[in-house]
This record gives structure tokens, C-alpha cells and sequence, in this order.
């Protein structure tokens, strides 16, 4: 018997220890957003794709740079010939300014792809926070199931001893109990599993997050939400918003942009360059035809890169069909982008009716019905059956009001994030 308490006693020793590894800590939805996008990979890497971007432009903005040339004569044309020593630099004509604009068309697209992915992330959050909080919320209530089944079992109990009723009655209050059980015990499972997802956005290894709130309520403000009884938004202002200010727009619309700066370079590789050379010649020996050093500088001048043989028709085509392709997405993203803007407007909706007429009528209802079978079955007026109906009746109401609250809150996210903002009442007038 020793033996078994040691083994118990150690086993759960381990198992404090090894789960003190993780820190607790406790964030707010707005902390937890601000956690997600400095430590998630896919923001870090397109931030990277901008700064690449960035010295892209620089790069097409580059100057060439000179060569130095040395003509050295050979044999006895060394005593006759002039050794040259100079350089030689190449001018683009109306190249440099082109490449530059094109590459800051890109640069635009890379900065509204990060800001557009910045959105999808914040809402990944958002879903997993209060996904998480409806979880606990369930947890709660599944709890106070199980505490007023068990005061009804040990109640019945009591009955049965007395003979005051019979002992199926207090069987079948039992069989209640055990399935409410079972049901805190999933519940349980629950906030753990969502809990994991929370901390698997945030991209958290070594902090164990969990929300600021314990259950899923009304504060609307502190999780980022209008109130569901404000006067309700315009579609079509938050359509026009959405369509002007979208990141994914923004950066189709550059890449339309792009494409057309592409072709404007390619266009100007048919402008032939100027290389200009400058140096110095000398002689070696007096055996040239004066018959004295005549050293000096020289200076010339060529036309290169002279489109006679080829004159880049291919590039052309390319670049014009893809300014066709870059079109065409834009307006696939702007149909895209109106359909999910639609859908997320209808859920709103929606969410924000079913939610108002759970506060407005079923809560307060359902409440005043719980409190009326307690006191019919307390005195006699209801038999066990009956009340058990009511009390399961009762609890899954509750767990369908939180379900339309989180449901509230992910549609307000979702809409809010479709516009590509966060609060409505602090960024869209």
C-alpha cells in the first residue's frame, strides 16, 4: 500500500513539473492581436518580401558602372604605334526612370499583400478568442448544471429514506446527474482543445495565453464589438468603403499598374544607348612621322544596343498580355471581394437579430420558468419528470444564447476584417 501512495505521489509531482514548463498568463483581445502579428511567421516573411522590394527599386534605379580600357601595341609597332590608356561609360537613354517606376509598382503590391494578410491573421485571432471564452462560458454553465443536478440526487435521496417517494425517482435523478457528468467532463476537453488553438495562432510555444475574460458576456466594447442595439450600419457605405480600401484591391489594382510599367520597360530597350570613351594615347620611341613624342588625350563615342536585328517583339506581346492577365484578376478580386462583404453583411445581420431577441425575450422567459419548476417540484406541484424537462430545457437555451453571442462576435469580426479595419466606431465614419 506504501509502494502505491509513492508511485501516485511521484507521478504527480511529474506531472506538476512538467507542466510548469509553460507560463500563464492571461491577455486581452487586443493584446493577443498585437501578441499574433509580431511573432507570426507568414507577417515576419512578408515583411521581409518588402524590404526585398525596397532594395529591388534601388537596385533598378542603379548607375552602371564604367570599365577602364588599356590598347597596348605588340612587336615592332611598339616603337611606331601609340599605347592608349583610358575608360569607357555607357548611358541609358530614358531606361533608368522606367525600371524605377516599375519597381515601385511592386513595392506597393508587396506592402497591401503583408496588410491584406495582416486582416485574415487578426481574424484568426479574433475567432480562436472567442471561441475559446464561448468554450469556458459552456464549461460554466455545464457546471452549474451538474452542482443543481446533484442537489436534486442527494434531495431525492433523502425522500427515498423517508419513504416519501419512490426509489426510481431517485434513480432517475441520478441518471441525470451521470450524464451532466459527462457533460462537464467534454466541456473540459473543450476549453483545453480550444485553449491549444488559441495558443497555436499566437504562435506561442513557451507562454500558455488564455483570455482576460473567464466566460463569454455582454462587454461588447472590450472585445472589439458594437453593442448588437446600436442603430444598424449601411451596407452600402460599408460596400464603397470596403471596395476603396481593401488591401487585396489595393494590390490588384497595383499590379494592373505593374504590368503597364513593364511594358513602358521593355519599350525602352528599342532606345539605343550611348557609350562615350575618353583617354590618353602616347608613344613609346620618336619614330612616328613627325619624328617627336605627340602624346594626347583621346575622346569617342558610340551608339550601342541598335534594335536592327531584334526588336524585342516577343517581350512586347508578353508584357501587353500581361497587362490583360492583371486586369482580368482585378476584377475577379473586386466580384470576390463584393460577395464576401455580402456574406459577411447577411451574418451580421442576422447574428444581431437572433442575439437581440434572446436578450429581449427568451432569457428573462426561460429564467422565470427554472425558478417556477424548482418551486413546483419543492412543493409538490411538479413531479421529477416534468421538472427535469424544464431544467434541460433550461440549460440548453443557455448554451444556445452563448452560442448566438459568440456567433455575434465572429460576425462583427468578420465583417469589420472584410473591410480590412478593426473597430467600426474608431475607423469607419
Amino acid at each position: 500500500m506504501k509502494k502505491i501512495a509513492l508511485t501516485i505521489l511521484a507521478l504527480t509531482t511529474f506531472s506538476q513539473s512538467s507542466w510548469a514548463i509553460l507560463d500563464e498568463k492571461k491577455i486581452s483581445i487586443q493584446e493577443a492581436i498585437e501578441k499574433a502579428l509580431q511573432t507570426n511567421p507568414q507577417i515576419q516573411m512578408l515583411d521581409m518580401d518588402i524590404e526585398i522590394s525596397k532594395n529591388n527599386t534601388k537596385a533598378a534605379n542603379r548607375l552602371q558602372n564604367p570599365s577602364i580600357d588599356v590598347f597596348k601595341s605588340m612587336g615592332k609597332a611598339i616603337e611606331s604605334e601609340p599605347q592608349l590608356i583610358g575608360g569607357s561609360y555607357k548611358f541609358e537613354l530614358f531606361k533608368r526612370g522606367k525600371r524605377k517606376q516599375h519597381a515601385k509598382t511592386q513595392e506597393a503590391v508587396a506592402q497591401n499583400n503583408r496588410y491584406f494578410s495582416q486582416y485574415d491573421l487578426i481574424l484568426d485571432v479574433r475567432k480562436a478568442y472567442i471561441d475559446l471564452l464561448l468554450k469556458k462560458s459552456n464549461l460554466n454553465i455545464r457546471k452549474h448544471q451538474e452542482k443543481l443536478a446533484r442537489e436534486l440526487y442527494e434531495s431525492m435521496q433523502k425522500d427515498v429514506k423517508s419513504g416519501k417517494i419512490p426509489e426510481t425517482e431517485a434513480l432517475q435523478a441520478k441518471i441525470a446527474l451521470s450524464r451532466t457528468i459527462m457533460a462537464v467532463n467534454n466541456a473540459k476537453s473543450n476549453v483545453i482543445f480550444s485553449q491549444n488553438r488559441f495558443n497555436t495562432v499566437l504562435n506561442s510555444s513557451n507562454v500558455n495565453y488564455d483570455t482576460k475574460e473567464d466566460k463569454l458576456n455582454g462587454n461588447y466594447h472590450d472585445l472589439l464589438t458594437i453593442e448588437p442595439t446600436d442603430d444598424l450600419l449601411k451596407f452600402d457605405k460599408i460596400k464603397e468603403f470596403a471596395l476603396q480600401n481593401r488591401y487585396d484591391l489595393k494590390k490588384a489594382r497595383q499590379e494592373v499598374l505593374a504590368a503597364q510599367k513593364k511594358l513602358e520597360v521593355v519599350k525602352s530597350q528599342l532606345i539605343p544607348d550611348v557609350e562615350l570613351q575618353a583617354g590618353y594615347g602616347y608613344r613609346t620611341s620618336s619614330n612616328g612621322d613627325s619624328g617627336s613624342f605627340e602624346n594626347g588625350a583621346y575622346i569617342g563615342a558610340s551608339l550601342v544596343n541598335i534594335p536592327l536585328f531584334y526588336q524585342y517583339k516577343p517581350e512586347i506581346k508578353n508584357a501587353k498580355l500581361e497587362i490583360e492577365k492583371a486586369q482580368l484578376k482585378y476584377k475577379d478580386v473586386e466580384i470576390d471581394a463584393l460577395r464576401s462583404i455580402t456574406d459577411a453583411w447577411e451574418k451580421f445581420v442576422i447574428t444581431r437579430e437572433n442575439l437581440n431577441f434572446y436578450n429581449d425575450e427568451l432569457l428573462s422567459n426561460s429564467k422565470e420558468l427554472l425558478n417556477a419548476s424548482i418551486k413546483g417540484l419543492a412543493n409538490k406541484e411538479l413531479d421529477l419528470t416534468a421538472f427535469l424537462v424544464t431544467k434541460r430545457t433550461y440549460f440548453d437555451l443557455m448554451l444556445e444564447y452563448q452560442q448566438a453571442l459568440a456567433d455575434f462576435y465572429i460576425s462583427y469580426a468578420e465583417l469589420v476584417c472584410e473591410m480590412n479595419i478593426i473597430e467600426v466606431e474608431k475607423e469607419f465614419i
